[in-house]
């Protein structure tokens, strides 16, 4: 009886786990080398998601905010992107504006 959580522990693990999506880890790879490219070695920088639209199952576009700061009394510099991630890598991407409205929606729903 005092294995009876362990083993329910056990199975949820090996269930609920094989109901993740696998598409979402290499977006973020394919995000997270786009901006540590390009930026410099020894600066601090994130990236935040504004939004996603996906054109296909593997087609993506992502409207991107990024920060960098190279030395710490310095002020961050921000940048916003849109990136087109095919099949989990980075094929194009154009700097926009911080303050462009941008909708990332298909063609066909707007």
């Amino acid at each position: 009886m005092r294995y009876l959580p362990n083993l329910f522990l056990a199975l949820s693990l090996v269930f609920f786990s094989s109901t993740t999506t696998l598409a979402s880890p290499s977006i973020s790879t394919a995000i997270d080398r786009f901006v540590s490219n390009l930026y410099p070695k020894g600066s601090h920088y994130f990236w935040v998601i504004n939004n996603t639209s996906n054109e296909s199952a593997e087609e993506m576009i992502v409207d991107l905010n990024t920060s960098v700061r190279n030395l710490p009394e310095d002020e961050p510099t921000e940048s916003r992107f849109l990136l087109l991630v095919v099949g989990g890598k980075l094929l194009a991407a154009q700097k926009i504006p911080l303050n462009a409205n941008v909708d990332c929606q298909n063609d066909e729903e707007v």
